[in-house]
């Protein structure tokens, strides 16, 4: 497959929230433009790949917890110390653009003022269709935890389509959403955490699209027993093209 069809994956991070076994903050790169959640570790992750904050058009955030979405007043602020002109799209659910504020006040409060960019915000809703900085994407909302709105995507790209879960537990959202997609990106979480996918969960979500590339991410440092045959995993760094 030529390089202009394929979808290409970089994993800026790949573990939990707690960092296990020291991995980054689960986080990835869609051809080399779109970023898919956007934990603290982001911009060491973008200098150790050597790739500039300024090759992102578009965020898109699945929920608002810290390890997905608190990297954002940094490559804002990389972005600001950059000179960055052109302007930065961030998809994500309802309320992204009061709490990206929020934090930018919290954080670096100059930002609101100083930017020479603009900020663009898309709020989500389950089955919602849109198009992101010239990605098409579905967004359904998943089951994670009570308190959040959280969502996965499924976006289209040089006439393929990327499934990404977010965090979820096995919820038949998630379940509808992959059939036919080309990669699948999944969480997985190997120990005892009900509010994500265990490795059956994700077996069983993967054989809903037998034909695709899944990697699971998200990782929490436990082995999975029985390996992950026929699965990709996900490292701090790792590249994929499908």
């Amino acid at each position: 497959m030529s390089a202009a069809q394929s979808l290409d994956l970089l994993f800026l991070g790949s573990g939990n929230a707690f960092a296990a076994q020291g991995r980054a903050f689960s986080s990835f790169l869609l051809n080399g433009r779109y970023l898919f959640d956007c934990g603290p570790t982001v911009l060491q992750q973008l200098r150790k790949a050597n790739l500039p904050s300024s090759d992102i058009d578009a965020v898109l955030i699945s929920h608002f917890h810290a390890d997905h979405f608190f990297g954002l007043p940094f490559l804002i602020l990389d972005a600001w110390r950059e000179q960055r002109a052109k302007d930065l799209w961030i998809a994500g659910p309802p309320g992204i653009e009061e709490r990206t504020m929020g934090l930018l006040r919290l954080g670096y409060e100059m930002l609101t003022r100083r930017l020479e960019f603009k900020l663009h915000f898309i709020d989500v809703a389950d089955g919602m269709e849109a198009e992101i900085a010239g990605l098409p994407f579905t967004a359904v909302s998943v089951e994670h935890v009570a308190e959040l709105d959280c969502f996965a995507f499924r976006a289209r790209l040089n006439g393929r389509s990327l499934v990404y879960s977010g965090d979820s537990k096995l919820c038949d959202s998630l379940l509808d959403l992959v059939p036919g997609a080309d990669v699948v990106v999944l969480e997985c979480a190997c120990g005892d955490e009900p509010v994500h996918l265990s490795p059956d969960d994700v077996a069983r979500i993967a054989a809903r699209a037998p034909k695709a590339q899944t990697i699971v991410t998200h990782l929490d440092g436990h082995d999975h027993p029985g390996g992950w045959r026929g699965l990709h995993v996900a490292q701090d760094l790792a590249r994929f093209s499908f």
